[in-house]
């Protein structure tokens, strides 16, 4: 008889910082798959449960899809959304009696709007209801902020290793085909959690000081015993008391491996700490450069209003200075003004119309564009990832435009989304390596697909959600002394 393995994902990087609440409409707004919609949606994608199908198929798993539910960072998750999905879930294990076990792909950053801990209540409330017996898996993102009460919940992550984010699938088939390890009583997985006071930025996986810890990881992953070493970076953009760096270890049944292993990584990273700090570069330095360069195209990044952090997308400091210093050949990725894009459709695409475009919704971003805007296109906003990242997944940000202002062709579009993927240029026309200056709100995600289009790349120092530097945030929650906010902060495993 086949092994029955319930699977489900519930997604949020939750920025307690930003004052919207994500509700139903939110995660709609990216997916909000149920039942037999999930192999339908997923099969074949690049992403987490396209993983989990994929394995669960090579395995000869008989599958229970229950919900797949992801939404676009941003502010706490609504109660109500949080209990209907995790409802659902919980019927789908209370109706299955025979249940072999459960694969979820979660964030690990999700935050409720009346609780820290989205992600440990859930799997709490999964074990209780499928029982000690039952053993549960989970893929995590690599900014998760493991909880203590998600660790005792679950049987195993498997948490990201690259940053950007290559192997959403591969870390998720994983965790898949563990489970199917573990129903074949191969092995028995056991975890232990090591978290270290350090709030870090965005440091890529691929360059130091980053990649020798990677590195070193692979390698004590081959020793007899060890299933998965997770270095977690963890979401520092939360307000609450287990936000942070960490290590998850899972092996098979040596706890005391795990431990070992943990506390060489949790000391390595402590080490590391002051390398972690990052300096971002001023607007006006970062724009003058672009100009000035003469190598093209340059990037901008603008690592302080990325929706893929809870940024609004609607922040206009690069625009806004773009246009001052007389930018030319210029086209940004993107802002979220659904108002422009009506406006936009109004006029009509080769209409002139007087624009008051983005910073209407999180103050920090800046005021509204205000000039003459030329509609240059109008479009769906339905376009399919063709890059590393999440390749193969159908990406709708709603009705978009492009507005012409000055020498700046501006995406505008009804939905946020951090711009990963050139698909979102190359859906309205424009070709991005063919463009002087090119500006993304992203933090980190571009450089999958953007490194090899552009000739430079600068990250811009802006206020906003989701800048590096982490004094313009007030904390109440978080647990201190935490480093770089207490640069004394100490530690000891």
């Amino acid at each position: 008889m086949k092994k029955r393995v319930l699977i489900a994902e519930i997604k949020h990087e939750t920025n307690t910082f930003c004052s919207t609440i994500t509700d139903e409409n939110a995660f709609a707004g990216r997916y909000l798959k149920y039942g037999n919609e999930i192999p339908a949606f997923f099969k074949g994608v690049k992403v987490e449960m396209g993983g989990i199908l994929k394995a669960c198929e090579e395995e000869d798993l008989e599958i229970i899809p229950s919900i797949a539910a992801n939404a676009t960072p941003g502010g706490k998750v609504s109660r109500a959304f949080f209990e209907k999905a995790k409802d659902r879930i919980v019927e789908d294990i209370a109706k299955n009696p025979v249940l072999d076990g459960i694969v979820l792909s979660l964030h690990g950053a999700m935050v409720l709007e009346d609780d820290e801990d989205g992600e440990g209540l859930l799997l709490e409330a999964v074990r209780n209801t499928a029982g000690e017996s039952v053993p549960i898996m989970a893929s995590l993102d690599l900014h998760a902020n493991v909880t203590k009460k998600m660790v005792s919940n679950c049987d195993a992550f498997f948490s990201y290793e690259t940053y950007p984010h290559e192997d959403t699938y591969d870390m998720a088939y994983q965790a898949a085909k563990t489970m199917a390890r573990t129903l074949r009583g191969e092995i028995k997985p056991v975890v232990e959690l090591r978290r270290i006071p350090i709030l870090a930025p965005y440091l890529e996986t691929g360059k130091e000081p980053m990649k020798a810890i990677m590195d070193l990881a692979s390698k004590r992953e081959k020793t007899p015993g060890v299933i998965k070493i997770s270095i977690l970076h963890g979401f520092s953009w939360a307000d609450i008391a287990e936000a942070g760096m960490s290590v998850v270890v899972t092996s098979d049944k040596d706890r005391d491996l795990a431990g070992y292993l943990a506390d060489e990584f949790a000391k390595i990273l402590w080490d590391k700490r002051n390398t972690f700090v990052k300096h971002a570069t001023p607007i006006d330095d970062a724009v003058e450069k672009a100009i000035n360069s003469t190598e093209y195209p340059v990037l901008l990044a603008d690592i302080s209003d990325n929706p893929g952090g809870g940024g609004p997308g609607d922040g206009t400091f690069i625009l806004k200075t773009l246009l001052e210093k007389g930018a030319e050949d210029a086209a940004i990725a993107l802002i979220t003004d659904p108002d422009s894009v009506n406006d936009a459709i109004r006029a009509g695409v080769g209409a002139r119309f007087q624009a008051r475009l983005g910073g209407k919704t999180e103050k920090l971003h800046g005021d509204p564009v205000e000039g003459e805007a030329y509609v240059k296109t109008i479009c769906d906003g339905i376009f399919v990832n063709k890059g590393p990242m999440a390749k193969g997944l159908i990406v709708n940000v709603g009705k978009t435009a492009v507005l012409q202002m000055g020498g700046v062709d501006v995406i505008v579009c009804e939905r946020r989304h951090q711009p990963w993927d050139p698909e979102i240029f190359r859906r309205v026309g424009i070709q991005p390596e063919d463009r002087k200056i090119v500006v993304v709100k992203s933090s980190m995600h571009y450089r999958a697909a953007y490194t090899e289009l552009v000739k430079s790349i600068i990250e811009v120092d802006a206020p906003g959600l989701t800048t590096t530097n982490f004094s313009h945030f007030s904390y109440e929650n978080l647990t201190r002394p935490i480093f770089p906010l207490d640069p004394n902060a100490g530690f000891s495993n």
